[in-house]
């Protein structure tokens, strides 16, 4: 009687420490859940640094797969290769041996702050374990219409000019049938298939951020609008596909050097062989008039 008198008097507090206990392990749960979540800004720092040449277990790109990085390699490595990889690239083994497993592409210093560099490693840690939308603010290049395809093809000859005054990409690359006679330049990657290379949202994050060592410093100062970057991507898949053809047979502009030179050369050979020519007569004309 006495336990059961006991129980009911002492019922009401065990029902209000349940009560109490409950919301704590709920906020507990939800501080859990936060801390497992990638925030917006995390995404849109990974797009504008990293997506160009990496995912998070969608595959390799222009670079590794970053899923389970923080696995393969110690805190340390991690954090040292995301703030600083010319030091890496340069001192470690393993870094080295990626730079020749992926053709010689050196990934370049990118200005991550500590903070960023940790926000990269929590991303790279959560997004391991689920998916994780890293396409930022992204519309797919399926979307584009032909005025888009065009606008692309004006921006990559220079015809249209980028607003925010960068060169145009011309300068240093190519696309098969674009441009006419004199296509572009050498000093980059032709860009055909660039699209299969590293898919739509990586063309779009390399076009808009790019992290490759010379365009990230000729286009740091003068970066490509959405507007321009989609257009470019609208061209290049058409390029990709085969259906962006111009008129006019490509020409090396080495060959056009090469014979520019030899027509100098003969130029110069006619010229002075007349020169001779003239001498030597005029010389035989002055002895006949003297005898």
């Amino acid at each position: 009687m006495w336990f059961v008198y006991a129980l009911v008097l002492l019922w009401p507090s065990l029902a209000l420490a349940q009560e109490t206990k409950a919301p704590k392990a709920s906020s507990s749960a939800a501080a859990a859940s936060a801390a497992g979540a990638i925030d917006e800004a995390k995404a849109e720092l990974f797009v504008q640094k990293c997506a160009s040449c990496h995912t998070v277990g969608e595959g390799v790109r222009v670079g590794p797969d970053l899923k389970d990085a923080h696995k393969r390699r110690d805190d340390a490595w991690l954090h040292l290769m995301i703030q600083f990889p010319s030091r890496k690239l340069d001192s470690d083994p393993d870094a080295r041996a990626m730079v020749a497993e992926f053709k010689g592409v050196r990934m370049p210093d990118l200005g991550l702050t500590d903070e960023q560099v940790q926000a990269m490693v929590d991303l790279i840690t959560i997004c391991s374990e689920k998916s994780c939308d890293l396409k930022g603010k992204f519309v797919p290049v399926t979307e584009a219409k032909p005025a888009d395809v065009a606008l692309g093809l004006s921006l990559f000859l220079g015809k249209t000019p980028l607003e925010n005054g960068g060169p145009a990409c011309v300068s240093c690359h190519t696309i098969e049938g674009v441009g006419g006679l004199l296509q572009g330049g050498t000093l980059a990657k032709e860009l055909t298939h660039a699209f299969a290379a590293i898919g739509d949202e990586g063309l779009d994050a390399a076009l808009k951020n790019p992290t490759f060592a010379v365009m990230n410093k000729v286009y740091g100062d003068s970066p490509l609008n959405a507007a321009e970057a989609f257009a470019l991507r609208a061209a290049l898949y058409d390029a990709n596909r085969g259906a962006v053809k111009q008129a006019g047979q490509r020409i090396n502009v080495v060959l056009i050097a090469v014979i520019m030179a030899l027509l100098s050369l003969a130029g110069l050979n006619a010229a002075w062989s007349r020169r001779q020519r003239r001498g030597i007569r005029a010389t035989l004309v002055a002895k006949e008039q003297r005898s």
